[in-house]
């Protein structure tokens, strides 16, 4: 959700002064943060007046969409390559909608999802000048999140054989271009991120179970796995998990609250620990992490016991410190933009955000400054 930028502007000036305040009751003087990241924007297709990012690869590639001032279903899919937009386009014959969820960094193949008339989401894949539909599944829902280098197809489904929530691989037939083979992942739960070598996370969900942080691996008959939480958690949720497979992000929730959480691989065993949020926060959520255990996601405060949170606040975990993003942007490049999310961030440390400028959102790349 993109929150209006006066939100962002009340919740940073509110930490700033408590942040200021306890600087100056320790006597410490502060001083301004160095600029971090350079500003690459990311335009819209043509007919389109917002753009939005969903992912970036290795390659600095990034996927997303582009949609009118009133969106009405007028979602259109696209990637961003050497410097240029592609169109996703469209399922064959009566589509009206897609986004673009993720581009293979050396295939080039892209994946995302699209309807096929009457608005409900399918999984498709354009591979070359072909797009197909990866799992037509008869009115149920289908989501796809990632393609690896042998062209599976990683995502989430709802609708034929299921009545909840499942995780789904397809492979390629091939025998027969544009058709899938199907491997349901143990379940039901909700997958909402793999990595480069088929390793899922997300949450279990399906009639009264209770609401976990989950971990799929990428051998045998691929179970679910439920990540380590502590007992004041009503529920949990693991957002991501890098390439390497070491690392997991995502959020627990004692009551009123989200506390921004990592898992570490060792074996078999995850340890779980909290991140740290900005100093006078008290939430946050971990959405995104890479190879080096460099974070993204968000940081705020919420007043105990209640439901009343300011705003969020665009954060990256730097050796485990956390930093407003905002405050990290090249001067020059970063003028007049205002971070409103980060959604993806790639192994060399690029980031891809959407952000506001002029009033109109538009997807954009933050590349670390050597």
């Amino acid at each position: 959700m993109n929150l209006p930028a006066f939100l962002f502007r009340v919740g940073s000036a509110r930490r700033s002064c408590r942040f200021l305040a306890l600087l100056a009751l320790a006597g410490i003087v502060p001083v301004a943060a160095q600029s971090a990241y350079t500003v690459t924007e990311i335009g819209v297709l043509p007919g389109h007046t917002n753009g939005y990012a969903i992912s970036i690869n290795d390659a600095g590639q990034v996927a997303g969409y582009s949609e009118q001032s009133i969106p009405n279903m007028t979602q259109r899919g696209w990637v961003y390559k050497a410097g240029a937009l592609s169109a996703l386009g469209t399922l064959p014959k009566r589509g009206q909608y897609s986004t673009a969820t993720f581009i293979h960094p050396t295939t080039g193949v892209i994946v995302g999802d699209g309807d096929t008339g009457d608005f409900r989401p399918q999984g498709m894949v354009r591979s070359g000048a072909n797009v197909y539909n990866v799992f037509p599944n008869n009115g149920g829902n289908t989501h796809v999140l990632r393609v690896d280098t042998a062209g599976r197809i990683y995502g989430y489904f709802i609708g034929g054989k299921s009545t909840d929530w499942m995780g789904g691989v397809w492979t390629p037939n091939p025998k027969k271009a544009g058709t899938y083979t199907q491997t349901i992942l143990g379940g039901p739960g909700m997958p909402l991120s793999f990595n480069a070598l088929g390793q899922g996370v997300g949450y279990q969900s399906g009639g009264t179970l209770r609401q976990l942080a989950t971990f799929w691996d990428n051998a045998g008959a691929r179970p679910m796995q439920l990540l380590p939480f502590r007992p004041e958690f009503t529920s949990s949720t693991a957002n991501a998990i890098s390439d390497n497979g070491t690392t997991i992000v995502g959020s627990g929730h004692p009551a009123f609250t989200s506390l921004p959480l990592l898992w570490s691989r060792t074996g078999t065993t995850w340890t779980l620990k909290d991140l740290p949020v900005l100093t006078g926060d008290n939430q946050g959520s971990a959405n995104g992490v890479n190879n080096a255990g460099v974070v993204i996601g968000t940081s705020t405060y919420g007043i105990p016991g209640t439901w009343q949170i300011e705003a969020s606040t665009s954060v990256v975990w730097l050796q485990g410190v956390p930093r407003e993003i905002q405050s990290l942007l090249d001067p020059v490049s970063g003028a007049g933009w205002l971070i409103t999310g980060l959604v993806g961030i790639n192994n060399s440390g690029q980031i891809a955000a959407n952000a506001l400028k002029g009033g109109f959102s538009r997807a954009i790349i933050l590349t670390p400054v050597p």
